[in-house]
């Protein structure tokens, strides 16, 4: 059944549908996130023991030698005095990656101070104070942005900082308070691939089918990773996640490592999505916002047709030819789609360069490096996130190619429309 050709209240029918859609997930969505929300409250370790974080500048700096002998990252190998910045002085220890910072008097840093239910408070060095300096690399990379993609790159800036606060928020907080891992992330998920997709695409017939390559990547990894997961019996404990055993005893980690992958995820299966479908409809001959055509009109008809039939682009021509259409297509995503594949693999195994060089500091062969919880962790999470990317290029040229014959019409429609 063909969609009437009309316009809803000032909305082209694509723009109303990708309203409507948004919407309803909204609708959907919202509810079980505001019951979900979880309640913030500060945190504390399983012993008792609470941590604060406070802004000081160092004075009488002291390091010892922490090449000399095996420190961890938690011991201390110096001290220092910390004028807060409520004026209050404490001595604290530096730990060793103050000693690798080459800590000076007069250096501005974050203190922890370490609170237990009994005993003497704790103050030590947490990092260097970075605010400044991060908010200074913020702004030249947004003026970059604006200069070089304009406002849909700004618009992808700020949904980046949306996204972030809502998964800290949301995510981070909720799994942290026993939440499970699985159900935040496929909220935040949906959410923000439904939000950042449309706040910096537009509503539109072309950003409704990225959407819905991107939820059915998404839905494929997580199926393919649970799968992998749960035969190869991967527990999930590893020297990144051994941590959050200690601190949050009730967390399923295997769940937790799952839920990772997702929204590791979200911005890759997006990339794709998104080129594949404008490259649909600019195969198409659909003339993109602004009025451009992406190359494939002659003299600014739009009505073009490359086939030597010279037929006008109609729904019937765009039938006729789909076949051809999705090869088409379907050779430029899969060139998109392969770099994406090495591209996810660099990025992994680069995330886990310092578990490697750790193995091999401990002779480590490689059958059994292969095997061990950390690398086939992330080799499981390498393999579905490849799974999704296999799952999405395709679905995302399907939906594109129908959510354009449905919503847009011909060509020929496009040009008349007021």
């Amino acid at each position: 059944m063909r969609l009437p050709a009309l316009r809803f209240s000032g909305f082209s029918r694509e723009t109303f549908v990708s309203l409507i859609v948004v919407g309803c997930v909204l609708v959907f969505a919202l509810p079980i996130v505001l019951a979900l929300w979880p309640s913030q409250q500060p945190a504390a370790l399983p012993n008792g023991t609470t941590l604060d974080y406070s802004r000081a500048e160092l004075s009488d700096v002291e390091l010892a030698d922490c090449a000399a002998d095996w420190i961890d990252a938690d011991s201390h190998c110096g001290q220092a005095t910390a004028h807060l910045d409520d004026r209050a002085t404490q001595e604290i220890g530096i730990t060793r990656e103050g000693w690798v910072a080459g800590l000076e008097d007069g250096d501005r840093v974050v203190i922890q101070t370490a609170t237990p239910v009994q005993g003497e408070v704790l103050h030590s060095f947490h990092s260097v104070e970075r605010g400044t300096s991060l908010a200074i690399f913020a702004a030249i990379t947004l003026a970059l942005v604006a200069l070089s993609v304009g406002g849909k790159g700004l618009r992808a800036f700020v949904s980046l900082l949306v996204s972030a606060l809502f998964i800290w928020l949301f995510l981070v907080t909720g799994v942290h308070e026993g939440g499970n891992p699985l159900i935040y992330s496929a909220l935040t998920a949906v959410l923000v691939v439904t939000v950042v997709l449309h706040f910096t695409h537009g509503f539109g017939a072309k950003t409704l089918a990225a959407w819905a390559g991107t939820v059915a990547g998404v839905g494929a990894a997580m199926l393919a990773g649970w799968i992998f997961s749960s035969v190869a019996r991967l527990t999930g404990i590893t020297e990144t996640t051994s941590a959050a055993v200690f601190v949050t005893g009730d967390i399923d980690i295997s769940v937790l490592a799952l839920a990772a992958l997702l929204i590791a995820l979200i911005g890759i299966l997006n990339d794709i999505t998104v080129a594949q479908a404008s490259v649909v409809f600019s195969l198409l001959g659909f003339q993109g916002e602004g009025g451009h055509d992406h190359g494939h009109s002659r003299g600014g008809d739009a009505t073009y047709d490359p086939h030597p039939s010279g037929e006008p682009a109609t729904r019937r021509s765009l039938r006729k030819r789909q076949p051809s259409l999705m090869k088409r297509a379907l050779d430029v995503g899969q060139d998109h789609a392969a770099s994406a594949i090495y591209t996810v693999s660099f990025s992994v195994v680069g995330a886990s360069l310092a578990a490697f060089v750790a193995a091999k500091s401990y002779g480590m062969p490689v059958w059994a490096l292969l095997q061990s919880e950390t690398v086939a962790h992330t080799i499981v999470q390498l393999l579905a996130g490849i799974v999704g990317l296999t799952v999405t290029m395709p679905a995302t040229t399907l939906f594109a190619i129908w959510f354009a014959r449905r919503l847009r019409g011909s060509v020929q429609e496009q040009t008349k429309a007021p």
